[in-house]
Order: structure tokens, then sequence, then C-alpha cells
């Protein structure tokens, strides 16, 4: 009897650790189900025109946002980071989830370009001659940070916030909601404020043309799907 159940934890063993692998190591090729958009595409933005300003609870206190346009975007997670309580922003906007889409979709390009944050900035890095490499069979047309988003994410509920807190590195993901602007009084007294960009270019806000093209997006999320599930 001892045999047998030493076999059986030994099983039971073999299979978390295939699990772990699978998690966090393994490279997700998932094709997304259900999802209207075409893999990897350039993000789909439609301006609004009856663009309403609407109230939405945070954790510390209520969000006046307006929705400037809806927004589409499918791609794979390059970075995930969850905001400290007592940084900026960080009741507003808890997730910032940069996000490479185009060729960011295939293995190699997602080995040789790293992404690292600076606060609430995210940045591509890479080898002088990997880079070049790169570019002889990727990003022909357009350089890789034209490719590579930074986004800022408010869950509409907390089942999107979910979604969005089991995202890993190399997932694919497909984003769904509105890029905004808002007005946040917090319970300390303090006021913030913020717009999202909404050109590959922008350098309007101040937040996208001294780090690259295109590189922040405030979205409010109303789906997320990866292979861990469809939340919305």
């Amino acid at each position: 009897m001892f045999e047998e159940d030493k076999y059986i934890y030994i099983l039971i063993f073999a299979v978390i650790i295939f699990l772990i692998f699978k998690h966090f190591v393994l490279f997700d090729n998932t094709k997304l189900k259900n999802v209207p958009f075409e893999p990897f595409a350039e993000p789909e933005q439609i301006e609004l025109t009856d663009n309403k300003p609407f109230y939405h609870k945070v954790t510390d206190g209520t969000a006046k946002i307006t929705p400037i346009a809806s927004y589409k975007l499918y791609g794979r997670v390059m970075s995930h980071h969850y905001r400290p309580y007592k940084l900026y922003y960080a009741s507003m906007y808890p997730y910032d989830i940069s996000i490479g889409f185009g060729d960011f979709q295939y293995k190699e390009v997602y080995s040789k370009i790293k992404v690292k944050m600076a606060g609430t900035i995210a940045y591509t890095s890479c080898n002088g001659a990997n880079y070049k490499k790169l570019c002889e069979k990727y990003f022909k047309d357009k350089p890789s940070s034209h490719y590579f988003t930074n986004n800022h994410l408010c869950p509409a509920n907390n089942r999107v916030k979910r979604g969005i807190s089991k995202l890993r590195k190399k997932d694919i993901v497909y984003i769904e909601g509105y890029l905004i602007k808002f007005e946040l009084l917090r319970k300390n007294g303090n006021f913030e404020k913020g717009v999202s960009s909404t050109s590959r270019n922008d350098e309007e806000t101040g937040m996208r043309g001294d780090n690259g093209d295109g590189s922040c997006e405030q979205i409010y999320v109303t789906r997320v799907v990866s292979r861990h599930g469809d939340f919305h």
C-alpha cells in the first residue's frame, strides 16, 4: 500500500511541475476564441461622437471618466506591472501592461527584445547586433517601437480586474474597452487627472513623445481574453 501511495504522490508532483512549467515557461501560441479581431493586427480605434462622461468607483474615490474612442488590441504581453497603492494614479490604473503586436507575435522577437519598467514607463532594449539581425527579417516597414504599447488599465469591474491580474509575460491577450480621460478627487484631497494618447506618434499628452513612438494608452477595460479565460 505504501508503495502505491508513493507512486501517486510522485504522479501528483509531476503534474504540478508540468502545470507550473506550462504556466510560466512555455511560449503561448493560444488561438483566442470568440474574439472579433485579427490576431496581432494594428489596434482598432474608433473616435466617439457621443462621448458623455460617467462615474466609476475606484479604490480611493469616484472618478469622472469621459470615453474618447472605442479600442481593441490583440497582442503579446511583454511586461506586467501592478502599481503599489501609494504610487501615483494607482487608484485609477492598478495595472500597467505593455503589449506587442505585429511581429512581436514571434518567439525570436520576444526573446531578443527586452522590456524594462521605470516607474510606470515601459521601454524596450535590445543588443545592437541582435536588433540589426531582427530588422533584416522583421519590422521592415516601421520601427519596432511602433508595434509596442504601454497600457494603463482601469478595469470596468472585479471580473475584468481578475482577468488582468492573471496575465503573465508571453501570454497572448485581447483587450477591449475605451481610451479615456479622467478626473479623480482622492479621499486624501489630492486631485488627479489624465488623458489617453490617441495616436501612434502623439506628443500632445507628454506621455508619448518623451518615450518613443507609441507608448501610453489609458484604457477603461470592459473585456479581457487570454488562455486564462474570457473576463467581461
